[in-house]
């Protein structure tokens, strides 16, 4: 006969028996029997022993014991209380909670643990991404907040320069052309494509990766790109002007004595389309510039008459929309007392022209060209240079902060920004977001906002800088040789 233990306390209540293997199953207020010291628990009204832990102490609050019987019997009936595990308080792991445990005992179906795995993925790859986005912006905030002092010329090839010969950047390569023939190779000094020719004075454009070069008063134009000889040109009238496109048309102003011919060649050196402009009405051409698809043409002609100096900026469109207009003009502006010795495309929709009083945008999106924007200038004008879609005017620094200040436009015609800066100059170059200008023995570099980031000198000549996309790979010429510059 198993033993039979009476509990105190329960007056007016029968005593009760129960099997010793029932009583360790048994789970009263989550608290399990302890096996191995044979404790037995109390009934609900009883006084705990003090030598007893408390579980409401170790486990906290949340999973202190209920004391009543009416808790103790819905614990049995209902099983463990929310939050409870086989009648323990449990303490879900952080790790768990962020890939959705806590679920209690619930087993997952197949397409849920797929569905939270997937979660858990996508979670860390967007953890991940935002990382690398962090460390990127922080990479690019060091290097356009970090300045330098000294520049180390490391020689990379030999580089024989003709004499006589200039030599120029070329979309990121060396271009030297002289009376005698042009070669082009790349900042490692390997030689791309060289040819011949004999000229008196030769004229270069360049636009992008094309570069077209003539002999001035000559008949014979040159195009080439950066790989490679595209084509030779061949004209019957002495050469004056030319300008090259970014696609590879090359216009070209010919002199006849009286009048103008402007011809227009294709990609390929064949003559697409041609206008005549008199010398007595519509003056003598000044600059030509091509849009970069090779469709409009712009013609700056300067004309005297009586005691005025007149400009017109004559526009003309060899597309489809430009047939039915006489010669193809499809615009033309006239400025009195006004010299535009500079034109230049700006893509396709935007064509910049400055003068000595102003610099004005035109709208070339359409087939009519629109006077968009005037910036009318107060100071003289130095210089023009040109990047991409952006122009730097040049001017002297009144203030006498600095020798110069080069202020740079957009297409749109508005002011970007400012560089103001000491140094006399042999060259400026704009690459991105950063103005490079140097002479032969120094160079100083400058965020278009304004903000200097070298100013120092080379060991020996340059002729020539090759700015590159970032502040890393900025080669020169120096002497007879090609150098990769390291600043410090």
């Amino acid at each position: 006969m198993a033993k039979v233990e009476q509990f105190p306390g329960q007056t007016g209540e029968k005593n009760k028996t129960e099997d010793i293997e029932k009583q360790k199953t048994k789970e009263i207020s989550g608290v399990k029997a302890d096996e191995e010291s044979g404790a037995q628990q109390s009934a609900p009204g009883e006084s705990r022993d003090p030598r007893m832990p408390d579980d409401s102490l170790l486990m906290g609050s949340s999973t202190a014991k209920s004391s009543g019987p009416e808790a103790d019997g819905n614990r049995d009936k209902n099983g463990p209380a929310e939050g409870e595990e086989s009648g323990r308080g449990r303490i879900l792991p952080f790790g768990r909670i962020l890939s959705g445990g806590g679920q209690g005992n619930r087993k997952l179906s197949y397409e849920e643990q797929i569905k939270q795995h997937r979660g858990r993925i996508r979670a860390r790859r967007a953890f991940a991404a935002l990382i690398a986005v962090i460390i990127v912006l922080l990479v690019v905030l060091y290097l356009n907040t970090r300045h330098f002092n000294r520049a180390e010329l490391v020689k990379v090839r030999d580089f024989v320069a003709e004499e006589g010969a200039s030599c120029v950047n070329f979309d990121g390569n060396v271009l030297q052309y002289g009376p005698n023939g042009a070669a082009c190779a790349s900042k490692s000094g390997r030689v791309k494509w060289a040819i011949t020719y004999e000229m008196d004075q030769p004229i270069i454009s360049i636009s992008g990766d094309i570069a077209a070069i003539a002999d001035y008063g000559g008949t014979t134009i040159y195009v080439m790109n950066t790989k490679k000889q595209l084509y030779t040109v061949s004209t019957s009238l002495p050469i004056h002007k030319v300008s090259a496109s970014e696609s590879g048309e090359v216009a070209a102003v010919l002199d006849d004595k009286t009048k103008s011919w402007i011809r227009l060649y294709s990609e390929e050196g064949k003559e697409i389309a041609y206008f005549i402009r008199s010398m007595e009405e519509n003056g003598y051409p000044m600059d030509v510039a091509v849009s970069p698809d090779g469709k409009t043409v712009c013609v700056s002609s300067l004309l005297m008459k009586e005691d005025s100096v007149i400009t017109n900026l004559s526009f003309y469109n060899f597309g489809k929309a430009g047939k039915d207009y006489d010669q193809h003009m499809v615009g033309n502006f006239v400025y009195t007392n006004e010299v535009f010795p500079y034109i230049k495309f700006m893509g396709n929709k935007a064509c910049a022209a400055a003068s000595n009083a102003r610099l004005v945008v035109f709208d070339t999106s359409g087939t009519v060209p629109q006077n968009s924007v005037n910036n009318m200038l107060t100071e003289d004008l130095q210089g023009i240079f040109r990047s991409g879609d952006r122009i730097g005017l040049l001017f002297t620094d009144l203030t006498r902060e600095n020798l110069y200040r080069l202020d740079l436009y957009g297409r749109s015609g508005k002011k970007e920004g400012s560089v103001g800066f000491t140094m006399v100059y042999d060259d400026i170059q704009i690459k991105g977001n950063r103005v490079y200008i140097n002479n032969e023995q120094n160079m100083q570099i400058y965020t278009t906002d304004g903000r200097e980031i070298f100013n120092g000198g080379f060991d020996r000549a340059v002729r020539v800088l090759i700015p590159p996309s970032g502040l890393s790979g900025i080669a020169v010429v120096a002497e007879n040789e090609i150098d990769k510059v390291n600043l410090r």
